[in-house]
């Protein structure tokens, strides 16, 4: 008996062992399958690239972690020498200047990719769009908001002369180039803003957490279905803190006091409705009445994607430009010539920084050139009949390709052999050279400029971003007079989503003969 027992007991033990090797085995065989269908892709085949990345999106989500995929791009490119280059199983970097048309132009027949639903904020456990029909560039467009920019403008000087031109402190410009950009973006939107500039630092935690939902974003646009398991997984949510975070619920509650006060003022009279104030969340409430299918919840992912490109990514480019002109006598010398001559009313108004002010415009458009402010490529997928490259390749239909803007605004056919460094003078006309050679080579390079995207599905908040850059850079630089605490060190760049430029310390002075009086 118990010989037969001990028997058993083992045939059941080698039997359970079986079937573990056999469930094991079965994953293997189709993890394997899966790899090797992803390595042998029809039509991907012969794209070069590195190996892993054949098999895997890991390859890509390891570069972004390390903090090395703008920065290995180009090298791939070159040491390929192809314009196409597989960095995923179905996924392809292009940085053939050509192709910008075919991918992204208003006639082309690519679809955007599955990076917009990383993109998506969460309202109420439910991703929104943060794009609808009522809210185009026309619309955006039509909002030109003086008063907080001029707002703006005055608060952050008066801060400037609070804290650290009288007290003869260090200022991290880095950090208040972005109070300022947030602050003033709310205004713009909302009419209102949290208070970073008068607070000087971070309120309530906002930047904090809006930091770590762009790293996160970072990560989950390299490896997508990271989104899908941890964020957008409607079992997560049980395991994990509420999804909206600081920022979300700042919109939320910000939005529902301007619906309440619209409401109010619907059944007055024409005047006392004439007291709505005309900002985006305006715009967007008239949307909403017009058009009933437009959620609560898409209201707050517009305001969300609004707030982002007006302040983190406008920020990346007001540090650029602050960082070279410094960087280079020659430039703060030429900008700081152009804005003597300039006697009207300050802050500057927009329309004169940006058609008045040649040099200034120069400095702000190779900004926007020199640093573009996402690490990753703007996505698109090729339509279902495949597509032909400018160079003769056929890519099949359903493979995410993209152009990353730091590798097309640094091509030497179309930026210059000098595209690696920062000169503004590239956006002028040199000195002999005949205007029609001039305007064919500038409209070249505003062909291949991707800082706001192209096309029809461009960057929404083009907008708003010039007109902070526009307002902010002429006026700082017309006022004080910036030095670095240590101009013979570098800056030091962090990225995973969005670039964060710091170690920009500096002494502020009044220019002689200006200061807060100089705003009136």
């Amino acid at each position: 008996m118990f010989i037969a027992a001990v028997t058993h007991n083992w045939m059941e033990r080698l039997a359970a062992l079986s079937l573990l090797h056999y469930v094991l085995g079965a994953i293997f065989l189709l993890l394997l399958f899966h790899m090797l269908s992803n390595f042998f892709h029809p039509g991907l085949v012969d794209v070069p690239g590195p190996f892993a990345a054949k098999f895997t999106d890991l390859w890509r989500l390891f570069k972004v972690w390390q903090r090395r995929f703008k920065e290995d791009l180009p090298g791939l490119h070159a040491s390929h020498r192809s314009t196409l280059i597989r960095i995923g199983p179905r996924m392809v970097s292009c940085s053939d200047p050509r192709a910008v048309e075919l991918i992204y132009g208003f006639h082309t027949e690519f679809s955007k990719s599955d990076m917009v639903k990383a993109m998506a904020p969460i309202y109420k456990g439910k991703k929104q769009p943060t794009m609808f029909a009522a809210a185009d560039n026309k619309t955006h467009a039509r909002i030109r908001k003086p008063v907080a920019g001029a707002y703006a403008m005055t608060s952050i000087m008066q801060r400037m002369d609070e804290l650290f031109i009288r007290p003869k402190r260090a200022c991290d410009i880095h950090n208040w180039v972005q109070y300022f950009a947030f602050d003033m973006v709310l205004e713009m939107t909302m009419s209102r803003n949290l208070g970073f500039m008068k607070a000087g630092g971070d309120v309530d935690g906002v930047l904090k957490q809006l930091q770590k939902d762009l790293d996160y974003r970072g990560i989950a646009l390299a490896m997508p279905i990271i989104d899908r398991i941890w964020r957008l997984n409607p079992v997560s949510k049980f395991f994990k803190p509420k999804q909206s975070g600081h920022f979300a619920m700042r919109c939320k509650r910000i939005l529902e006091d301007r619906m309440a006060y619209e409401k109010s003022l619907d059944s007055r009279t024409q005047q006392q409705q004439d007291q709505k104030p005309h900002d985006f969340a305006h715009r967007f409430l008239e949307a909403q009445r017009k058009d009933p299918s437009i959620s609560d919840g898409q209201l707050i992912g517009y305001m969300q994607a609004n707030l982002i490109a007006g302040s983190d990514t406008t920020a990346v480019v007001m540090r650029t430009a602050i960082y070279y002109t410094l960087k280079q006598p020659w430039i703060l010398q030429r900008l700081v010539t152009e804005l003597d001559q300039y006697h009207g009313p300050l802050p500057v108004p927009f329309r004169i920084a940006r058609f008045e002010m040649p040099f200034c415009g120069a400095i702000v458009r190779e900004a926007l050139r020199r640093h573009f402010a996402f690490i990753g490529m703007m996505e698109r997928q090729t339509p279902p009949c495949g597509v032909v490259m400018p160079d003769g390749r056929r890519l099949p239909g359903g493979v995410v390709i993209g152009m990353h803007g730091d590798l097309i605004g640094r091509d030497r056919a179309i930026f210059g052999e000098d595209a690696d460094e920062f000169n503004p003078l590239r956006w002028l006309a040199r000195p002999g050279e005949p205007e029609a050679k001039y305007q064919e080579r500038l409209r070249a390079m505003n062909a291949h400029d991707l800082a706001f995207g192209h096309g029809p599905r461009g960057c929404i908040g083009k907008h708003v971003a010039e007109m902070e850059i526009y307002k902010f850079i002429p006026t700082f630089f017309a006022l004080i007079q910036p030095r670095f605490m240590r101009p013979e060190q570098s800056w030091t760049v962090r990225q995973l989503f969005v670039f964060k430029q710091s170690g920009m310390d500096m002494m502020l002075d009044w220019r002689q003969g200006k200061g807060l009086q100089s705003m009136a």
